[in-house]
C-alpha cells in the first residue's frame, strides 16, 4: 500500500482546483509594489496607530465603500501599471511624454494626485478638507501613502476607543472620489483637451457633482429593498455618514432619506474659487 498526497478529482470542484493552481504559481516580484506597500504601512501607522499587513491592504481595496473604478485605480496605482511617467522613458521618440507638460517634472502618479496644478490636485484636496471640516476637525496631512491606503484602512475612534463608523466611511468616500476625480481631470486634459487645463470653476463644479452623486447613490440604496426584505444599504449608516455635511440641514427631519433634493452643504463649495 502507498499513499498519494492530494485530492481526488471526484471530490474536488473547479473552484477548489483553480485556487490550488493559482497558489502554486510564483508571484512576480515588483519592486515598486513593495515600496508602495511600505509607504502605506507607515502612513496608516501615523494616522491610525496600527501597522496593516499586506493582506489587510489588499483586502481594503475591495471595500464596499469604494466603487469598482476606484478599486481598480488604487490597485493599479500600488502596482504602478498606468502608462505615465517613467513608462515612456524606455520607448523611442516618446521620452518627452514622461514629463508633465505644465510642471516640467516627471509625471508620476504621485505628482498627478498631489502636486500638479493642471490636474486640479491642490484645489480638490483643499475642497475635500473643507468638506471634512464641516463635521470633523482631525483632517490628516495627506501624502501618497495616505491616499493609497487610508481609503480602506483609516480608522477614527472616539474617547472610548470605539470605531466611528460614520467618520471612517465618510473619509473613505470623499478621499476615493477626490482621487478618482483628479485622475479623470488629468486624462481629460492630456487626451481630449490637448494639454489645456480646466478652470478652477470647472474643477469645483465637477468635484461638487461627484460628491453629490455619491450622496444620491447612498440615498437610493438606503431606500431600495433588497429582494423585498431590507434596503441594500443600512439607512442609519447613510445618515451617520452624511449628517453634518448637508445643505440646510437644520430644516431637515432626523430621517432625511426620503426628502427631495438633499445635497451636500454649500459651505463646502465656496462661491469664489479657492486659490491653489
Amino acid at each position: 500500500m502507498f499513499s498519494c498526497p492530494g485530492i481526488l478529482i471526484s471530490q474536488g470542484s473547479q473552484r477548489v482546483f483553480t485556487k490550488i493552481i493559482k497558489g502554486r504559481r510564483s508571484k512576480p516580484f515588483r519592486k515598486i509594489t513593495f515600496i508602495n506597500l511600505d509607504r502605506i504601512r507607515c502612513s496608516v501607522q501615523e494616522v491610525s496607530d496600527y501597522i496593516p499587513t499586506d493582506e489587510m491592504i489588499w483586502k481594503s481595496i475591495r471595500s464596499t465603500n469604494l466603487r469598482r473604478l476606484h478599486r481598480e485605480l488604487f490597485w493599479r496605482s500600488i502596482h504602478n501599471t498606468f502608462r505615465v511617467g517613467d513608462f515612456w522613458t524606455h520607448i523611442d521618440n516618446l521620452e518627452p511624454t514622461a514629463a508633465c507638460p505644465t510642471c516640467s517634472v516627471p509625471e508620476s502618479l504621485e505628482h498627478i494626485a498631489m502636486e500638479c496644478d493642471a490636474s486640479g490636485a491642490k484645489l480638490i484636496w483643499k475642497l475635500t478638507e473643507e468638506l471634512w471640516a464641516m463635521k470633523y476637525s482631525n483632517w490628516p496631512t495627506l501624502n501618497w501613502g495616505l491616499i493609497l491606503g487610508c481609503c480602506g484602512l483609516a480608522e477614527f475612534r472616539d474617547e472610548k476607543g470605539k470605531t466611528k463608523e460614520g467618520s471612517r466611511r465618510l473619509y473613505r468616500i470623499i478621499v476615493s472620489e477626490s482621487a478618482y476625480t483628479i485622475w479623470k481631470l488629468r486624462n481629460d486634459r492630456r487626451i481630449s483637451r490637448g494639454g489645456a487645463p480646466a478652470s478652477d470653476e470647472e474643477i469645483m463644479n465637477k468635484w461638487k457633482y461627484t460628491i453629490n452623486q455619491r450622496l444620491q447613490v447612498d440615498i437610493t440604496l438606503a431606500n431600495r429593498p433588497l429582494k423585498g426584505k431590507r434596503p441594500a444599504l443600512a439607512p442609519q449608516l447613510v445618515i451617520t455618514t452624511w449628517s453634518g455635511t448637508l445643505d440646510n440641514e437644520r430644516n431637515l427631519p432626523a430621517n432625511w432619506l426620503r426628502e427631495p433634493r438633499v445635497l451636500v452643504g454649500n459651505r463646502a463649495f465656496p462661491q469664489t474659487p479657492l486659490r491653489r
